[in-house]
Formats: C-alpha cells, sequence, structure tokens
C-alpha cells in the first residue's frame, strides 16, 4: 500500500478523519472517551514534514493537542497548511502556533538551532495521526485503527529498508513498542532514543554525525 494514496482523501476532501478509521472509533466510543482523547476538528497528522524526501525520520507517537489548538482550528489558512503536509513533500511547518514551540528545541538539539534547515530535512511520523492531550491514556486502543496498520507497514517496508541501506537515519522518539521497532537491527542507522522527554547524548552525536556525512549543514 502507497501511504500517500491512503492519505490522499483526506487532502483533497478536507477530511479530518480517515474513513478507514470511522467505522473503529464509533465502535470503540462504546467503552472509550474518543471524542475527550483524541481532537478531531484538526486535520489528521500522520507526519509532518517532507517524509518523501527527508534524511532525518523521527517517529512518535501522536501530535499533541495544547493551549494553541483552538486557534489553529479557528483558521482555515493554517488548516490548510496542514492539510497540505499530506502530499509528503513540505517542509516541516513551524511557524504554525504551537508547532514552533516543539520544533525549535528539536532543531535547537539537531541542527545547531537553524529551524529553516532543520525543517527540509527532518519528518515527524507519527503512530497516530491524530492529536491529543495524553498519549499515555490511548495506548491501550492505538493500535485499532487501520491508519496506525498503515503507518507500521510503512515503517517496516519502506522506513527500516531505507535506514538498513544508509539512506535514512531512522530514530524512534516514542513509543517503539507499539511501532514494533525496539532494536536497530544491527544498523548504525537506526537509532533508538531512549528518553522520553528531547534526546540522549548519543542520539544527538549520531544524528550530527550523520548530517556530517551526508553534508546537512
Amino acid at each position: 500500500m502507497n501511504l500517500f494514496s491512503y492519505w490522499y482523501s483526506c487532502l483533497t476532501e478536507q477530511a479530518n478523519t480517515h474513513t478507514d478509521d470511522l467505522v473503529v472509533l464509533e465502535g470503540l466510543k462504546k467503552s472509550i472517551d474518543i471524542d475527550g482523547e483524541f481532537e478531531f476538528a484538526l486535520p489528521p497528522g500522520p507526519f509532518f514534514g517532507p517524509l518523501k524526501t527527508a534524511k532525518i525520520v523521527l517517529c512518535y507517537a501522536n501530535p499533541s493537542r495544547d493551549a494553541n489548538t483552538a486557534e489553529v482550528v479557528a483558521s482555515q489558512e493554517l488548516k490548510d497548511k496542514l492539510f497540505a503536509q499530506l502530499d509528503g513533500l513540505q517542509s516541516y511547518p513551524y511557524q504554525i502556533p504551537g508547532w514552533d514551540k516543539w520544533f525549535k528545541p528539536v532543531a535547537n538539539s539537531l541542527f545547531d538551532g537553524n529551524c529553516e534547515l532543520a525543517s527540509k530535512h527532518i519528518c515527524v511520523f507519527n503512530l497516530v495521526p491524530y492529536a491529543s492531550t495524553n498519549m499515555d491514556q490511548v495506548q491501550s486502543f492505538a493500535t485499532s485503527l487501520p491508519s496506525v496498520w498503515a503507518a507500521q507497514e510503512y515503517l517496516r517496508r519502506t522506513l527500516i529498508p531505507q535506514a538498513l541501506r544508509e539512506e535514512i537515519l531512522l530514530v524512534m522518539c516514542r513509543s517503539s513498542q507499539l511501532w514494533g521497532l525496539q532494536t536497530p537491527h544491527g544498523s548504525a542507522n537506526i537509532v533508538i532514543n531512549k528518553t522520553r522527554v528531547g534526546f540522549t547524548d548519543e542520539t544527538k552525536k549520531r544524528i550530527k554525525a550523520w548530517r556530517n556525512a551526508i553534508n546537512l549543514n
């Protein structure tokens, strides 16, 4: 399955929820406060940044819902920018309110503070495409979603082989057990970042070495 074709309907129809997930989410409502856990007024965020071309892919659990979310939801212009991400070619949208607060520390840690350069070469790949306040509350049912299966398949069929061929650096930042990738498979280009917040010194060292090796400066 082509991941970008999978999300194409949401891009063209401006749909905040993938149709494959709707029936599952409806069924889960009988036992779980789904609407309370997810922010379905936001466009889906299976990935932010140029997944098709990024040389550094950071795997996380899902987008976050914060104090700026209401501002983004209220702006069609901002939502259009998020929908545009689904083509897999856009730079990371760090200018969007809320996204900047998260991305600037990432750029500081990995690209010496150069947000523009980082946004062109880093992609954040999310296991769950819907924003929530606390991922810990959705772990019990996250892998029931078809969109999560699509993300896991792309990881296994595309990203891991690319890392093994040393075409990208793949960094597991959160929920490696849910992603299904908890070891580097003997590859220097698969990094298991063993911290819940930020990056370990070893991860920073590996990313900077990769940047130097492929001249991402």
